[in-house]
């Protein structure tokens, strides 16, 4: 079974070596790039003047510990996340299932009191800024990443199973798709294969395309796995 997994360059690395550890033959394209955020970076220093803060993914939580962030109250959205945070002696509280929904969800009446900073992307979604006192800190901007590897991709679209990890993949994804002016030839092929979205967010976006998606029973690459195994199975 070969498996395309889109996530952005930094992420990659990993996440392919375990799914060839598991048999999967992977193909690890990067359709976005990360690019910090200087002012919302300086701003970290004054975390502290917050009585909590939300940290929404990987590379937030790098981004904070490499900046020796510390704080009593932090609420990290996936277990990888809560684990780099852990790595810098902070012990965060993680939602039941991960995304920004099951968050503002499980911890609004929490933090209603609160004076509240989000930590995160351009890109992020806007129900936590429903929370009554929030400030949000972009740490990083989201670019599409549109090279020759990317459009290589789109030619061939060669592949068994096709994992979107954000909605910002999905949108990246298409955009290169019409730019090729290859929207609909790609539209018709992706939904011949098994594509996989993490967490509702990524579906809906995909939804919004005509593309039924699988969704993991953990918005994580665990939950990822645990569902290319099961179809796997299947398969065979």
């Amino acid at each position: 079974m070969k498996v395309a997994v889109l996530r952005p360059r930094e992420y990659l690395a990993n996440i392919s070596e375990r799914l060839r550890q598991e048999g999967f033959e992977v193909i690890a394209i990067p359709f976005l790039k990360i690019v910090p955020n200087d002012e919302g970076i300086s701003k970290i220093c004054k975390l502290n003047e917050f009585d909590a803060i939300i940290v929404t993914s990987q590379t937030s939580a790098r981004i904070l510990v490499e900046h020796k962030f510390k704080h009593d109250y932090v609420i990290a959205i996936g277990k990888k996340t809560a684990e780099i945070l852990k790595s810098a002696g902070i012990d965060p509280k993680i939602p039941s299932k991960f995304d920004s929904k099951t968050l503002y969800e499980e911890f609004k009446d929490k933090l209603k009191d609160k004076k509240v900073a989000i930590v995160r992307s351009d890109k992020g979604d806007p129900i936590l800024l429903k929370l009554p006192n929030v400030e949000e800190i972009v740490l990083y901007r989201i670019e599409f990443e549109h090279g020759e590897i990317q459009k290589r991709f789109i030619e061939s679209m060669d592949f068994d199973v096709i994992v979107f990890s954000s909605s910002m993949m999905v949108k990246s994804f298409f955009e290169l798709a019409k730019g090729m002016e290859k929207f609909d030839e790609v539209l018709k092929k992706l939904k011949s294969k098994i594509v996989i979205a993490i967490g509702p967010p990524t579906r809906k976006t995909l939804e919004s395309y005509g593309i039924e998606a699988l969704m993991p029973d953990e918005y994580s690459f665990d939950g990822v796995i645990r569902l290319l195994k099961n179809i796997r199975c299947r398969v065979r």
